[in-house]
């Protein structure tokens, strides 16, 4: 596995890419044949070559090129193995919300058709894919806005993903009530705060493993309790084990340190 600023995907006979940065994460490469799952974040998905099948849980199949499923929202993406983008998004909500208002459909909670589609394609088939640009083709370029209360909670989950935070104690360090503080937060973030913890332990995990690291040993110090609730905690998260993942010759772009 190859870790560097940037990491190079050209077309499907490259090795598959993900990269991990503070605020979002992507997978560029084949479908992956996933489970059903609700993430613990929003993602955006893009099939790279044409439309995929997003199998939701309440509104059925829906043949698209691009949707966005909401953090919790259970579905599954079936491009049949074919190259497809993958952005999890968390900078606090605002980019969930940028993205949000540049799909021109909707089915339910699930956003469809993004509006840059092409360039977002054209930013995966670079000879060499910066990570950036792909995101910022996804937010339109939009300045994210964020509460900066909200915004240095996140920063230090992520900062601390071991550590389990206590919605009372921090609301009352912002001089919140806890219905309150909970209800900005999955405001701001498109999650629940407890399923961002487990989005920011298990990201921990992962950078540590892609460094090479034990993974189950990485799990562990991202604060889950067991390897087997890590396991549980991914696959209701991805749809899928990790390991396979690492043993199949992804390149890793993990930027710098969150």
């Amino acid at each position: 596995m190859t870790v560097g600023a940037l990491s190079e995907i050209c077309g499907p006979t490259r090795s598959p890419l993900v990269w991990i940065r503070p605020g979002h994460a992507g997978y560029i490469g084949p479908e992956l044949g996933v489970d059903p799952h609700s993430g613990s974040v929003a993602v955006l998905s893009v099939g790279l070559d044409g439309p995929f099948v997003l199998d939701t849980a309440t509104h059925g199949e829906i043949t698209t090129r691009s949707s966005l499923s909401p953090a919790r929202a259970v579905h599954r993406v079936n491009a049949l193995g074919e190259p497809i983008l993958l952005l999890f998004v968390d900078v606090a909500g605002a980019a969930a919300a940028a993205i949000a208002a540049e799909m021109t459909d909707t089915a339910g909670p699930y956003g469809l058709g993004h509006r840059r589609e092409r360039e977002i394609v054209a930013r995966c088939r670079d000879e060499v894919v910066d990570p950036e640009l792909v995101f910022a083709q996804a937010v339109a370029g939009r300045t994210l806005v964020v509460d900066p209360r909200i915004e240095a909670v996140t920063d230090a989950i992520r900062r601390n993903p071991q550590r389990t935070f206590r919605a009372e104690s921090v609301a009352a360090e912002l001089g919140l009530s806890t219905s309150h503080f909970l209800r900005l937060f999955a405001q701001q973030c498109g999650t629940t705060f407890r399923r961002y913890q487990q989005w920011s332990r298990v990201i921990h995990a992962l950078r540590g493993a892609a460094q090479g690291r034990d993974l189950t040993r990485c799990a562990i110090d991202a604060g889950f309790a067991t390897p087997s609730h890590f396991s549980e905690t991914v696959h209701r998260m991805f749809g899928m084990s990790i390991s396979p993942v690492l043993r199949a010759g992804v390149r890793f772009d993990l930027g710098t340190a969150p």
